[in-house]
């Protein structure tokens, strides 16, 4: 798919519960960064601060950012 101009793809596999990569490149060079979760535990601290929060957060919150005030 491409999402304003930037080709994005989604990989499934088995044994990776989440993996992200951004690959940033010019000519002669590239940048990745990559991040991969084996298990859902590493989600339990975003869903912890996500339920402590609900109540005081009226009508839809979309994403963790808004959440740590990124």
């Amino acid at each position: 798919a491409v999402v304003d101009g930037v080709h994005v793809h989604a990989v499934r596999l088995r044994g990776l519960t989440a993996h992200e990569e951004v690959v940033l490149g010019n000519p002669g060079e590239q940048l990745t960064i990559r991040t991969d979760s084996f298990d859902r535990a590493s989600f339990m601290p975003g869903v912890v601060l996500a339920v402590r929060q609900v109540s005081n957060r009226p009508g839809l919150t979309i994403g963790l950012d808004a959440l740590l005030d990124l």
